[in-house]
C-alpha cells in the first residue's frame, strides 16, 4: 500500500487492516509459544505434578480489566470531542 492509500482510507478500512495485522501478530506470537511450550513440557517434572505449560503462559499481552460503563462513556465523550461532533439530547 502506498502512502496516498494509506492516507485515503476510510476509518471502517483502517479498523479493518489494524484488525488484520493484530491477527497476523497473534498467530505468529501462538506459533512461538508452541514451540516454547513443547520445549518446556519436555524438561518438565512430571514427578511433581505441574500441569502442563500452554501456548499462552509464553505468549506476550497486555491483560485487560473489563471497563465499566462510566470509563466506556468517558472514552466516547473523548472520541467526540477529538472528532468534533456535538452532544445530542435524549
Amino acid at each position: 500500500m502506498t502512502e496516498d492509500e494509506f492516507w485515503t482510507l476510510t476509518m471502517r478500512e483502517f479498523s479493518a487492516l489494524a484488525e488484520r495485522h493484530k491477527t497476523k501478530e497473534e498467530w505468529l506470537n501462538y506459533r512461538a509459544g508452541l514451540i516454547c511450550s513443547v520445549m518446556a513440557n519436555l524438561w518438565r517434572d512430571r514427578k511433581k505434578k505441574v500441569k502442563p505449560f500452554t501456548p499462552q503462559d509464553f505468549m506476550p499481552g497486555v491483560k485487560r480489566e473489563r471497563q465499566t460503563p462510566e470509563q466506556m462513556l468517558a472514552t466516547v465523550q473523548m472520541l467526540n470531542a477529538a472528532f468534533g461532533g456535538t452532544v445530542m439530547g435524549n
